[in-house]
């Protein structure tokens, strides 16, 4: 749906090209993904909260509480405080789910399972939060908290329990903490290289459209320059079209009048008498037509001049 699809843009001021701008938007999808499955979970566990007010315990509220900081989190994002909404969600959500619940109701038992598989998706958590290229030191000190955190669990998880109720066959073998490390970096390392790998694709392709871009640019360019360049040649074919139209004019009308004439004329002159009146009348028009056909040759020379020296 589109306002879901808004809601995971909140914060994002550059596109999805920047690393952190990523981040923001995998914070954004589990501050509303989380709360979804923290619901149905408590649907599932109803009975817990059908209780008298006085008989509820702290730890029967973390859920509210997670889905109260997921909102906050994503109003924050909202506000552009996209690095501490990270942060602040980062360091409550341990807190809330494992540390408190471990302290008030001393170690429960499932807590030996889902400890350290907490701790697991918390290291992937902070992946998808932070950037390890544009944030280092935040994504660095969180993973190396994580890491501590899992290799000190046994401690923390004997530490808060009742001596009785420790599991010591499971937490004396040596492969209790030794699976906890191998699935933790198993699951961060498979991430870290999706991620790297979806993170070059990206730039990959932002480089590419760039380069499109650039690349439309210069058409653009290209494309204006020959519009004028044919535009040009264009009015450069007109102008030589109206030579040739007047050229034609004058070759058709009037260049051709005073040549038929002479034409005309000099056959004439052949038949007459040279010293007869009529022999004079026909060289007095020849010499007519002859200065007629000068003045029109005159007047083609001075048109292309012209237009010579316009262009």
């Amino acid at each position: 749906m589109k306002w879901l699809l808004n809601l995971t843009k909140l914060g994002v001021i550059t596109n999805y090209e920047n690393d952190v701008s990523r981040r923001v938007v995998f914070s954004n999808v589990i501050f509303i993904s989380l709360p979804a499955v923290y619901l149905v979970f408590g649907a599932i566990d109803y009975e817990s909260y059908l209780k008298p007010i006085g008989k509820l315990r702290f730890d029967q509220f973390i859920v509210p509480i997670i889905i109260a900081v997921c909102f906050l989190g994503l109003w924050l994002n909202r506000l552009g405080r996209t690095t501490t909404s990270r942060i602040m969600f980062l360091v409550l959500w341990p807190l809330l789910l494992h540390q408190i619940p471990i302290r008030l109701l001393q170690t429960p038992s499932d807590y030996y399972l889902a400890f350290p598989f907490g701790i697991v998706f918390h290291s992937m958590l902070i992946q998808l939060m932070f950037s390890h290229r544009k944030e280092p030191l935040l994504f660095w000190f969180f993973l190396a908290y994580n890491l501590a955190g899992m290799i000190q669990s046994p401690a923390i998880l004997m530490r808060f329990d009742i001596p009785e109720e420790i599991p010591t066959q499971l937490t004396a073998n040596k492969y209790y903490l030794y699976d906890g490390i191998l699935y933790w970096l198993l699951f961060n390392l498979v991430l870290f290289y999706i991620l790297d790998i979806i993170d070059s694709y990206i730039k990959k392709t932002g480089d590419s459209k760039k380069l499109i871009e650039e690349q439309k640019e210069e058409l653009n360019t290209i494309n204006q320059n020959l519009e004028e360049l044919v535009f040009h040649r264009t009015s450069e074919l007109g102008e030589q079209n109206e030579k040739l139209r007047q050229y034609a004019f004058f070759n058709a009308h009037l260049l051709r009048g005073p040549f038929c004439r002479i034409q005309g004329l000099i056959q004439l002159q052949d038949l007459t008498d040279a010293r007869s009146d009529e022999g004079m009348k026909i060289k007095a028009k020849l010499n007519e037509s002859i200065e007629e056909l000068d003045t029109r040759i005159r007047e083609i020379q001075k048109l292309v001049a012209t237009k010579e020296m316009g262009e």
